[in-house]
């Protein structure tokens, strides 16, 4: 095995004199959609300031020129000063192996993979000059902001080419690559001077610059350009937050020839960017932001997201990251505990019209904007209002604790316990919520959400994989009469941006007489005008007619039992 892995990388490190490839994401059919860095620029040795050379060398690898890939002085200083207590910890690898890393292992911390890091570091002395190295590792290596290379990095920090740059410029960038998040100068810009300062003091202390020189960079004013933005907003929100992900995994490296094996369709991706896009431009509110989740219930699998209007004009991915209130979507799991109580859908909840909380601040009385006249509904009834009252009212006979506990289940966590959970004050991610309702058509399954399955390295080997992770949370009983409930809030209200959908639909299923579980359920929104839909819940699939009255009513007195989850696409709140 040793031979066979030796033979392997040595090809692979005798074939880098054709050129270098990178890392390519490839799309849920497996199709090459993008590359991890859409911003290299790789030049030769020639091109790039002899003051980065410098730097780069006398920060990170002074005896660069000395060692054989390997420098046993530093990996012996690095040890004794990581077994002291109070040591810290101190890294020994050389810049050769710094390529080799970025070339071909992961970032995982294990003695394997140093081992493995050692080896190819010699074999890449041996194939490769030392100048050879230097032009690999300068166009590779990572520096913050999404971009690889000295020369990129030059070009979006500072406007100019590499073979540019000044010695302070030069001391700045080097400086970033021992930790480019929190060196990165467009987000710690004076953390990043002040480190750029301990790489003026060493290229002094290795006798490549002078004291004069040295305080002079000091002195220079030093300005950069904004953050990098992309050139192409299509599809910019799905390709950085996969890009996040392998960096998660795998570091800030971009090995060549890797493919990442991702759970995304494009073209769904472009129709949900067209939704968001058609829906805000027909709103007219300007400034307001909108974000997409597409995903699989039966596996977590992501298929398309958006984080905004524009990924270039507004790159923050609230689909992600933007905590906000979901109001009555959080309604379905008050019910989902009052089901697993004991009570049916058409279970009745009286005293609607005397809901009164008592409250720090005095009494607190949940409003409706369309109140019912009825002081009894049902929990379909109810659900289909979207009553308020009734919605408090059952988390105080349930108790706050048991609908806490199926939020945390479901992945909707740190919610508060208040009278007002019912109605969804709490805060939650789009991404969260989704996959939080993924376990209605899901038949009780929760899934993890997933955007990467594997990455592969050149030889083919399996680097890390993203296994599809489900847990049981509700009963198949429970979870298909949310689905039915749910089902009639879709079909006779408009619970998205446009027209009702689907009643003559609804009317048309009632006539059918079968009780098939719906073998597909997919998301769809519906934009008035559009031709994009995603949003609602509908049956569909082959040999799926939905279902019809008798089976909601099986479902109502609780004695269906579901025998088998259903493949599905995606829910939608």
């Amino acid at each position: 095995m040793l031979l066979i892995w030796t033979g392997r990388h040595g090809l692979a490190i005798y074939r880098l004199n054709g050129g270098v490839g990178g890392t390519m994401f490839y799309d849920a059919a497996g199709r090459e959609w993008f590359p991890l860095d859409e911003q290299r620029k790789d030049v030769p040795f020639e091109q790039i300031s002899t003051y980065f050379k410098d730097a780069v060398i006398s920060i990170e690898d002074h005896r660069f020129y000395m060692h054989p890939g390997i420098d046993p002085i530093a990996i012996g200083r690095a040890v004794m000063v990581n077994l002291r207590p109070d040591g810290g910890t101190q890294g020994g690898s050389t810049i050769t192996q710094q390529l080799a890393r970025t070339l071909y292992l992961s970032n995982a911390r294990t003695f394997a993979r140093k081992a493995q890091e050692a080896a190819l570091a010699v074999m890449l002395e041996i194939f490769l000059s030392k100048k050879e190295i230097l032009e690999l590792y300068f166009d590779r290596v990572y520096l913050s902001g999404g971009i690889y290379g000295v020369e990129s990095m030059s070009e979006k920090m500072l406007g100019k080419p590499a073979s540019q740059l000044t010695l302070g410029e030069a001391a700045l960038i080097a400086g970033i690559i021992r930790a480019p998040a929190s060196y990165s100068p467009w987000t710690h810009f004076d953390a990043a001077r002040q480190r750029s300062f301990v790489v003026l003091r060493r290229m002094r202390e290795e006798k490549k610059i002078t004291a004069g020189q040295e305080q002079a960079a000091r002195a220079e004013q030093i300005r950069i350009g904004p953050p990098p933005s992309v050139s192409n907003a299509r599809q910019g929100y799905a390709k950085e937050f996969l890009r996040q992900q392998f960096r998660d995994i795998n570091g800030g490296d971009n090995p060549p020839d890797w493919k990442v094996q991702t759970t995304f369709v494009p073209e769904l991706q472009d129709a949900a960017e067209a939704a968001v896009r058609d829906g805000l431009r027909q709103l007219g509110v300007k400034g307001l932001q909108a974000a997409l989740v597409a995903m699989d219930p039966a596996t977590g699998n992501l298929l398309a997201m958006v984080g905004g209007s524009d990924f270039v004009v507004t790159p923050y991915n609230r689909a992600i990251r933007s905590r906000r209130q979901p109001g009555s979507a959080f309604k379905p799991f008050v019910y989902s505990v009052a089901l697993e109580s004991g009570m049916s859908p058409v279970s009745t909840i009286s005293g609607l019209r005397q809901v009164t909380i008592a409250a720090p601040e005095g009494v607190w009385i949940p409003r409706d904007e369309r109140a019912s006249p009825q002081d009894e509904l049902t929990l379909r009834e109810a659900l289909l209002e979207s009553s308020n009252a009734a919605a408090v009212l059952l988390q105080q006979r349930v108790g706050s604790r048991p609908v806490l506990r199926l939020a945390n289940d479901l992945g909707v966590k740190d919610q508060p316990d208040v009278p007002s959970l019912a109605l969804g004050s709490g805060l939650v991610t789009p991404l969260d919520l989704t996959s939080a309702y993924a376990v209605f058509p899901n038949l009780g399954y929760r899934v993890r959400p997933r955007g990467l399955v594997s990455v592969e390295n050149a030889e083919g080997d399996i680097v890390s994989r993203t296994n599809i992770e489900s847990e049981q949370v509700l009963s198949p009983q429970v979870a298909f009469q949310m689905l039915t409930m749910l089902e009639d809030v879709v079909e006779s209200r408009d619970r998205c941006v446009g027209a009702p959908t689907g009643c003559a639909r609804r009317r048309r299923r009632q006539n059918r007489d079968h009780e098939r579980l719906p073998r597909r359920v997919v998301c769809r929104l519906q934009l008035r005008g559009g031709r994009r839909r995603l949003g609602g819940l509908r049956s569909a699939g082959e040999n799926s007619r939905g279902w019809d009255g008798r089976a909601r009513r099986a479902a109502d007195l609780g004695r269906l039992h579901a025998t088998h989850r259903a493949a599905t696409a995606g829910p939608c709140v």
